[in-house]
């Protein structure tokens, strides 16, 4: 699955119209939802001609999909570039996790955008989801044979647990909460889960109560 059909600018000016268009598509699937924001509302946010957006798009749903498409190349190759000198399993899960939640501080728009494609593109969905997992797999895959994962838990399932852990701790510090998170709250929340993930949630030898 690509965005092969955008017809991405050539020119300087029409890579400012193209992004302004996209930016413009954000802002307002974020705030009305997909379905009650139209392309004349898109257009009138940018000030251009309705003209203008077929130019760059065929459909409202091809900008749709250009954006999720894009937060998914981003938060992989984000994520991949952070943790590309980490030397455990656990300091790349740290950093991994941090980036993401910086990743989501910053694109908050993603969230609601992504989420809304469960039911306006369930192929989209999955597979910006299932494509994660696949890629998680792997390096976990790989850090079972160097003893640092246990190999005896199923890593497909692995995979998912470890993206619920950053997805709803994301939702957490920008959906749920009543206030701006501090940076300090944000740092314990990610000191909390690879508590978890390093010493087990039910090993009674790492309890407070000791």
């Amino acid at each position: 699955m690509t965005a092969a059909m955008i017809k991405e600018p050539k020119t300087k000016r029409g890579q400012e119209t193209f992004y302004r268009l996209v930016r413009a598509g954000e802002k307002l699937f974020h705030e009305r939802t997909y379905h009650l924001a139209s392309i004349n509302d898109i257009v009138q946010e940018v000030g251009v001609g309705i003209g203008t957006f077929y130019l760059y798009f065929n459909s409202k749903h091809e900008l749709f999909r250009y954006l999720v498409l894009s937060y998914h190349h981003d938060i992989r190759k984000t994520i991949a570039e952070q943790t590309a000198h980490a030397e455990t399993r656990l300091e790349q899960e740290r950093i991994g996790l941090r980036t993401f939640l910086d990743y989501v501080i910053r694109k908050p728009y993603a969230y609601t955008i992504i989420w809304q494609s469960l039911l306006i593109d369930r192929e989209l969905f999955v597979y910006y989801y299932s494509t994660f997992a696949e890629k998680y797999v792997i390096q976990l895959k790989q850090s079972m044979k160097q003893g640092e994962v246990p190999d005896n838990v199923d890593p497909l399932t692995l995979a998912y647990f470890l993206m619920g852990v950053s997805n709803f701790l994301g939702l957490e510090i920008i959906i749920f909460a009543k206030k701006k998170l501090t940076e300090e709250e944000i740092e314990r929340a990610v000191d909390t889960a690879m508590h978890v993930l390093e010493h087990g949630m039910f090993n009674q030898k790492h309890s407070s109560k000791e």
